[in-house]
């Protein structure tokens, strides 16, 4: 189905909270809370149990510092609906949602550069007449708040 894409909306800062969705809002709140002091949580910081309402738009991909790799490890399962199906074990350069690998790796790098966070925000377009709202939030973890060994992203997703 042919799609007319809009410009990216990428914020580094905290600017995003005053226009991102409630959701996005409250996982960003919840993943501070998980830091305890330090730049980064750790993957062991978060409780499955305890994060149940944003489950569903969670994914986890794993950095592999040698090669520079991205490879997806989870893929929640609102995710793996909307992608009609699951990349987990594989690269994210060859299973990536969106258009240019360039576009997307960038933000992985940047995550793991700066050891922060990055908001993506797009609106496509398509042929049919909907809209969709697309929010994704990169999110760096770290088993030694040194190096960035996963990328939690978090996405919400709303036809308009």
């Amino acid at each position: 189905m042919f799609q007319v894409r809009y410009p990216r909306n990428k914020i580094y800062d905290e600017s995003f909270l005053k226009i991102c969705d409630p959701k996005i809002r409250a996982f960003y709140e919840f993943y501070c809370s998980k830091k305890q002091g330090r730049s980064m949580p750790e993957r062991k910081d978060f409780d499955p149990v305890e994060m149940k309402q944003f489950l569903p738009g969670i994914t986890l991909v794993d950095v592999d510092q040698k090669t520079g790799e991205f490879t997806y490890r989870l893929v929640g399962t609102g995710e793996v609906t909307k992608r009609g199906n699951d990349p987990t074990g594989k690269l994210v350069r060859d299973h990536f949602r969106g258009d240019l690998w360039a576009e997307t790796e960038e933000n992985y790098l940047y995550v793991c550069k700066c050891k922060s966070f990055i908001f993506d925000q797009l609106d496509e377009k398509w042929d049919s007449g909907l809209q969709l709202h697309d929010e994704v939030l990169f999110m760096p973890l770290s088993n030694d708040d040194e190096l960035v060994n996963m990328v939690m992203l978090f996405c919400v997703q709303e036809y308009k």
